[in-house]
């Protein structure tokens, strides 16, 4: 109840703390809402928690209500706020920033973003921003480090390992990178840092994304017009699109009008009906093996080569034919790292959707490192401003990551029934959840 928070020198009022969390580059009215309506939310609670400590005084035991096994009625949920919009015609003198501020936010090199802005003693002590994310992808660990070497990246790598360890949970079976998946003779970087856990059985993987975007070093520039066709080609020979999940989303778009799409064969429903949003999440795709890969790859690159690989100025896709063979040449070593191990489940069901009276599982893919490219275009913004000095930098850093797992965790229930965080503070809602249940005998509705 204590209107502050005393740091070993000096007080900090709580409505000041409450301002530096969510801290963006861009405080637009959607941000003060969200700001406003944590500030309510935790007022809520704490005048939640006030009510459930008065009544745990009145049940102790040996007490005349406590005999009687009287319940209490459980406090009213919280009152819902104005939303953003109607916040932003009252406060017409709050503009909203240019969105192309943010779009040159969200391009390539979101590391070197985050690092650039490390100021100063700490400035140019860092190049690099490393992270592990698990299935789901939260943010397991991460590291700032001033090259990209084994050496540096070997306390994370061990220290995720002992986590583990004391968590008794199980070892990884699969760990995906964008380099360092093998070598010629030996163990490789990440299997030596992550030793106890291959020796375990976990297998490390090259990210196909990442594989099929070194191809670029051959390309001439990717405003070709043959470019999205070498790329839909590489992606093909080495992922096809499950035949069951396929047929079944194939009979979920028939079913709208059964009688005219009758006649339709499969591949021109698929062409003209279903959508490329319906394919990602409703249809797995599985990887073709080496030889299929190997031979499908080819056959695009060489069609390329020639005349199907020029662009309506006569200018070739590829820089030269001897850079592309060079950069397939080195690529070919991959093929096996690309590949799913055996018997192992690249997706899980998320939730289950109905499409025209057609049951159809709603998939998230498991595959890769893709799953942390959101996080990537965040991570910029979870510093405010241009400059940070070091120790403002990591607790923005953490802050921003926690949150981020947070929300993460309600993205993984099934059904997407997760628990909408509103609150990230942990301290708050534990004891006073354990409370509520010992009080009102369940769950109280509200964020708590």
């Amino acid at each position: 109840m204590f209107p502050a928070i005393l740091t070993r020198r000096r007080g900090v009022d709580r409505n000041i703390v409450r301002l530096l969390r969510d801290r963006t580059e861009g405080n637009t009215m959607v941000k003060v809402w969200r700001q406003i309506q944590e500030n309510h939310v935790e007022e809520y609670l704490q005048r939640k928690d006030l009510y459930t400590t008065l009544l745990m005084t009145v049940l102790k035991p040996g007490g005349i209500v406590s005999a009687l096994g009287h319940t209490f009625q459980a406090p009213p949920p919280p009152r819902e706020l104005p939303s953003a919009r109607l916040l932003r015609q009252q406060c017409p003198g709050l503009q909203e920033p240019d969105p192309l501020h943010f779009w040159h936010c969200a391009q390539n090199g979101f590391h070197k973003k985050v690092v650039k802005k490390l100021s100063g003693e700490g400035a140019g002590s860092a190049e690099w921003f490393t992270s592990i994310g698990n299935e789901h992808s939260q943010i397991v660990s991460f590291v700032l480090t001033c090259e990209e070497s084994a050496e540096k990246l070997q306390p994370m790598c061990h220290g995720v390992m002992n986590r583990f360890r004391l968590a008794n949970q199980p070892v990884p079976k699969i760990l995906y990178v964008d380099c360092g998946c093998c070598r010629a003779q030996g163990r490789t970087a990440v299997e030596t840092s992550f030793q106890p856990w291959v020796d375990n059985g976990m297998v490390v993987r090259l990210d196909i994304f990442h594989w099929i975007h070194r191809f670029d070093a051959a390309i001439r520039t990717e405003s070709h017009s043959k470019y999205a066709t070498f790329k839909s080609a590489l992606a093909g020979a080495v992922l096809a699109y499950n035949r069951t999940d396929l047929e079944l989303l194939i009979k979920a778009v028939r079913a709208k009008d059964l009688p005219a799409l009758k006649c339709v064969s499969d591949e021109d429903v698929v062409r003209r009906y279903i959508s490329r949003e319906q394919l990602k999440h409703h249809v797995r795709r599985v990887t073709l093996g080496v030889q299929e890969t190997f031979r499908l790859v080819h056959l695009a690159i060489e069609e390329l080569k020639g005349p199907a690989g020029l662009d309506e100025n006569g200018v070739s896709l590829f820089k030269t034919p001897e850079a592309i063979d060079e950069m397939w040449a080195a690529q070919q070593r991959h093929l096996e790292c690309i590949q799913d191990p055996p018997d192992m489940n690249m997706y899980r069901v998320a939730r289950n959707t109905t499409t025209n009276n057609v049951d159809v599982p709603y998939y998230k893919c498991l595959r890769g490192n893709n799953s942390l490219e959101g996080f990537h275009k965040t991570l910029p913004n979870m510093i405010p401003g241009p400059h940070c000095a070091a120790r403002p930098y990591q607790v923005y850093l953490i802050s921003g990551i926690a949150r981020w797992n947070s929300d993460r965790t309600s993205d993984a229930v099934f059904g997407g029934r997760g628990r909408r965080h509103r609150i990230y503070s942990a301290p708050p809602q534990h004891p006073l959840s354990a409370a509520v249940r010992g009080v009102c005998g369940g769950e109280l509705p509200g964020p708590c």
